[in-house]
């Protein structure tokens, strides 16, 4: 009985002793984890701005400040292109921490450490190619977080970007979350804010991506991605993930676009994408980094899809404009003449190319003009010239077809077209946007707050044709006013460049009428 009881205290002697040395074993990592947090701190986007110091490096066509305390992009402007919000010769796609990229490492105890507050010590290297930053954050003896920038010399726009860790293996998952605030580039903001949107591609293989569609989802869930843009009305900001992401769950790559709180407009975005360790490895991880302009010619040769990005239409829309309008502008463009003269030049070329058709369509309408006068004042010679043959009647529905496309892809065109941005001519100060000859101290609803001269002289010459067009017929010319006026209130705060094209059009299209009228 005695043996059997010392047996008894003899076991709960030892639960007690391997109690006590797993419980001091739990205390002991988690006063490391206590140490290591001495050096992040769970406050999202504050800055030690005493320790703080920034690494300059810039290239021919951008420059960025890289901070110490986070190891991210603290500023970043490009330097061929103005902020037209407030007149700022630097055009900064990130300023004083706007865009924040952060790491938040989860291990088995539940603690979460993030790299927001990390202190890196940068090492910078040089050759004739490139800049390297290697940022390294020593945590403890055995734990380290590396980041490395590249940054190219020249006209490169892109960023290398990589990411490792050393003492990290034993952390269950890590949370890569990326926040952007949309900075104010353009001239009106409620125009610029239509075209503020995520894009992003899931396949690396398929050039084809996607929006989020903010009409009918707030958010997005997708189980891989390979990019992901911010994209402005001609600027973007691109994250691009060169290793793949390792997802073992579904769905845990989360992003939305919101305002910056309830009385502003400003968009902010956000991506979080959650990567669960379960092979118990270190953290790698390569990107891309790309602030650039949205320029065709730039995007097409990434080769990743990114000169999708550029709204021009769906369907053949796009289709005319890049591989007809655009190629067409790119031509001209080489003449070195003034923008606005280049719009000019476009649209005389593109009269002059629909022509036949143009002139066609306005033989059937003398025929139909002779077939509505009474028998008795038609001209029988003007009735021999003008038969009603098969040529004429498609040639006038060509027109027709033709016209719509042509309507359409410029009105997607001259918005996103980056080269026109800035150009002024004659009295327009911005081609991509509405001139402004008077400014008004209130806001009309629908019209706005300014009076644009171009697209009152576009309402005159649409007027003029139609009277023209209506002249010989019985209609009322009270509703072709009305019309205009009609017209006139929707269109005042498009692009000057589109309405400088319609305007031209238009006046082409009343010295071909007349000119016909006379050769009759």
């Amino acid at each position: 009985m005695e043996t059997k009881f010392k047996k008894f205290l003899i076991l709960i002697l030892f639960i007690i002793i391997s109690f006590f040395f797993k419980k001091k074993s739990i205390n002991i990592e988690k006063s490391k984890l206590e140490n290591i947090e001495k050096f992040i701190k769970n406050e999202y986007f504050k800055k030690n701005k005493n320790k703080e110091k920034e690494v300059i490096i810039e290239n021919n066509v951008l420059k960025l400040s890289i901070s110490t305390i986070g190891g991210n992009i603290k500023n970043l402007f490009l330097k061929r292109y103005k902020n037209y919000h407030n007149n700022d010769e630097n055009l900064y796609l990130i300023k004083d921490n706007s865009s924040l990229f952060g790491l938040e490492f989860t291990n088995k105890y539940c603690k979460k450490l993030n790299t927001y507050e990390v202190e890196f010590i940068p090492k910078i290297k040089e050759d004739e190619f490139k800049y390297t930053i290697n940022m390294h954050a020593k945590l403890d003896n055995n734990v380290s977080i590396y980041y490395v920038y590249v940054i190219y010399k020249k006209n490169n726009y892109n960023i290398d970007f990589s990411i490792r860790t050393k003492g990290f293996s034993d952390f269950l998952s890590t949370n890569l979350e990326w926040n952007q605030k949309l900075l104010r580039l353009e001239k009106d903001q409620k125009i610029e804010n239509n075209y503020n949107k995520i894009f992003y591609s899931i396949n690396k293989l398929k050039k084809k991506i996607n929006f989020l569609n903010q009409k009918k989802n707030l958010h997005k869930k997708a189980k891989n991605i390979y990019w992901i843009a911010n994209k402005q009305q001609f600027f973007v900001s691109i994250l691009l993930f060169k290793t793949p992401l390792k997802i073992y769950k579904s769905k845990k790559i989360i992003f939305f676009l919101k305002n910056e709180n309830v009385h502003s407009i400003n968009k902010i975005s956000n991506l979080k994408i959650k990567i669960i360790n379960k092979n118990n490895k270190e953290f790698n991880l390569s990107n891309k980094w790309y602030f650039c302009p949205l320029d065709y010619n730039l995007l097409k040769k990434n080769k990743y899809g990114f000169e999708n990005l550029i709204q021009f239409g769906g369907g053949v829309v796009k289709y005319i404009n890049r591989y007809v309008f655009l190629y067409l502008f790119s031509i001209l463009e080489k003449t070195n003449f003034n923008y606005g003269l280049i719009i000019i030049l476009m649209t005389i070329i593109v009269k002059l190319i629909i022509l036949p058709i143009t002139y066609n369509q306005y033989k059937l309408n003398s025929i139909i003009e002779i077939f509505r006068t009474s028998f008795d004042d038609i001209n029988q010679n003007k009735f021999k010239n003008l038969k009603l043959d098969k040529k004429i009647v498609i040639n006038s529905i060509l027109y027709a077809i033709i016209q719509i496309p042509i309507f359409y892809s410029l009105f997607n065109l001259f918005p996103t077209l980056i080269n026109l941005r800035g150009k002024s001519f004659l009295w327009i100060d911005n081609l991509t946007y509405y001139d402004s000859i008077f400014n008004l101290k209130f806001n009309i609803p629908i019209y706005g707050n300014h009076i644009s001269l171009l697209t009152i002289l576009y309402s005159i010459s649409l007027l003029i044709l139609r009277k023209i067009n209506n002249s010989k017929y019985k209609t009322n010319n009270n509703s072709i006013y009305i019309m205009s006026i009609i017209i006139l209130l929707f269109i005042n705060n498009y692009s000057s460049g589109l309405y400088l094209y319609y305007f031209i059009s238009n006046i082409i299209n009343i010295i071909i009428y007349f000119y016909y009228k006379k050769n009759l």
